[in-house]
């Protein structure tokens, strides 16, 4: 389990209840831009900085289908696999919630669970002082964000 020194504790210990009570594998903040801002649980199969820069694009693609079928946005997205399954929730516009987890029967689970802490952690984000004061929302990494468009070019491209 991760425990990232200089991260917001209990942002991170809102994440790894989550992780707990859902039975998750793996737990992600992600913010618009794609930049895994907290990880809880075990990450060691995936490479989160090429995760957060793609399901923060599946959200912007995501956005435009909700406005074509007549929604402001979908809120949730559910992805399945064979082994491994990923729910999702869109936080205060700004932020994405992933939870990767196993068994497909624990949905129900997952998504109380996640609702359950969405607003905590919305709340815990606006507040964290190390951010200058600024409103989590106006967080913006440009130089992440050509980092991130440029790996997932090699990821493509491979």
């Amino acid at each position: 389990m991760m425990n990232s020194p200089g991260k917001n504790k209990e942002l991170h210990d809102l994440l790894n209840t989550l992780l707990k009570e859902s039975s998750a594998r793996t737990v992600l903040l992600i913010s618009k831009e794609g930049v895994c801002i907290d990880e809880t649980g075990d990450t060691s199969y995936i490479n989160t900085t090429a995760l957060g820069a793609l399901v923060a694009g599946m959200f912007s693609a995501t956005r435009e289908v909700a406005r074509m079928v007549g929604e402001d946005q979908f809120s949730i997205l559910l992805q399945q696999g064979e082994k491994r399954h990923i729910h999702v929730s869109l936080l205060a516009q700004s932020f994405m919630m992933v939870v990767i987890f196993e068994d497909l029967q624990a949905i129900g689970r997952v998504r109380y669970e996640s609702n359950k802490v969405a607003e905590k952690v919305v709340h815990c984000l606006r507040r964290d002082p190390r951010d200058g004061g600024r409103d989590a929302e106006q967080l913006s990494v440009p130089d992440f964000r050509e980092y991130a468009l440029n790996l997932i070019d090699r990821i493509f491209h491979s």
